[in-house]
């Protein structure tokens, strides 16, 4: 057994539990392999870290986030607005594929955005493509029954549909491209892109 990325940048930055840190530190002791692995998570993060390395510029900054579609304020509450990262791809690991059926069955993807992960399935033929998800809060809060999603290109919806009682949601009509899912919650709303260019 050795350490994924997903458990070395979580072990680096402190948020795994007690129990599971001791766990992984031990094992480090004996593996070489997760060794040279966090030591080149190390590194990297020493050299995003170095002083000649450059903000990007206001115009930059404005440009990515007219990627996607702001929200406008009705003059209540302000929403804040988050990216997901994807932590995990079948089709960038492609060790892990047929792990849950037939190979190149499924697509399976997770996104996380703070106290959240998303996962998704896209599965089907080219013009049958289908989408099945599922948010999960890490922290144990109950689901967010409010929640909307909405399926996005090139910025506008493509589709919209709401949460059920188990945290899923489904949309029936995928097209090939760059995609977006968006995710509103209360005083939240989640943005990940999702390529589904090479989606089986």
């Amino acid at each position: 057994m050795h350490m994924s990325s997903e458990i070395v940048l979580d072990l680096l930055d402190e948020r795994l539990n007690p129990d599971q840190t001791l766990f992984w530190k031990k094992h480090l002791e004996i593996c070489p392999e997760c060794t040279r692995e966090i030591g080149g998570w190390r590194e990297l993060e020493i050299d995003l870290e170095r002083s000649h390395l450059k903000s990007a510029s206001d115009d930059d900054v404005q440009r990515a986030i007219h990627i996607y579609p702001q929200q406008r304020d009705g003059g209540g509450s302000r929403s804040r607005s988050i990216l997901a990262s994807v932590v995990f791809d079948t089709f960038l690991q492609p060790a892990m594929a047929g792990s849950r059926g037939p190979e190149n069955s499924a697509r399976q993807l997770v996104m996380r955005a703070e106290e959240f992960d998303i996962h998704i399935k896209i599965w089907g033929e080219l013009e049958h493509r289908q989408l099945l998800g599922q948010l999960l809060p890490r922290s144990g809060q109950d689901f967010v029954r409010s929640a909307r999603f909405h399926l996005l290109k090139n910025g506008e919806r493509l589709e919209s549909t709401a949460i059920d009682e188990t945290g899923e949601f489904h949309f029936t009509d995928v097209p090939e491209g760059d995609l977006s899912l968006q995710i509103d919650l209360p005083h939240l709303t989640v943005i990940g892109a999702l390529n589904t260019k090479d989606a089986k």
